[in-house]
């Protein structure tokens, strides 16, 4: 079963290091430098968000951030991909922390089609992410009415 827990700063390099793997294995768009820049700041991204590890007993499945009804970061371990964790985290934060908000990478498709599944919706798109690099991103809102899979 799915646990989620707090996560706190003495999970960080835990943290840090399945975000390296999730990303290497779903954000081949990123340079190598700003793959560096990014990780350098995840401790204090961490920071500004309500950050949950998700283990099935004692195993480190991903993790998640939410701030308000945002879903700020889902990252899970390349190894539980398809595996239904993700669907897992995702309706238990629509119902535990109401999120109604979540940013992809234009250029992680698979990101896009699971967040749709999930019932998310497109409303808007930017040309950069939210640190300004040359990233296009798309802005989706929860409809539960689209949702692929109850």
């Amino acid at each position: 079963m799915l646990n989620p827990q707090i996560a706190t700063s003495t999970d960080y390099p835990h943290l840090v290091a399945l975000w390296d793997r999730s990303v290497r294995a779903t954000h081949h768009f990123l340079t190598a430098t700003d793959h560096a820049a990014i990780e350098q700041a995840l401790p204090g991204y961490f920071a500004q968000v309500k950050l949950l590890k998700w283990q099935v007993g004692d195993t480190l499945v991903g993790f998640s951030g939410t701030a308000d009804n945002d879903l700020v970061m889902l990252f899970l371990d390349p190894t539980y991909f398809r595996c239904g964790y993700g669907h897992d985290i995702v309706q238990q934060l629509l119902t535990a922390d109401h999120i109604q908000t979540v940013t992809v990478n234009a250029q992680n498709p698979g990101a896009l089609a699971f967040y749709r599944h999930e019932g998310f919706e497109i409303v808007s798109r930017s040309a950069t992410d939210s640190d300004g690099r040359p990233y296009p991103i798309i802005n989706l809102r929860y409809n539960p009415q689209l949702s692929l899979r109850k």
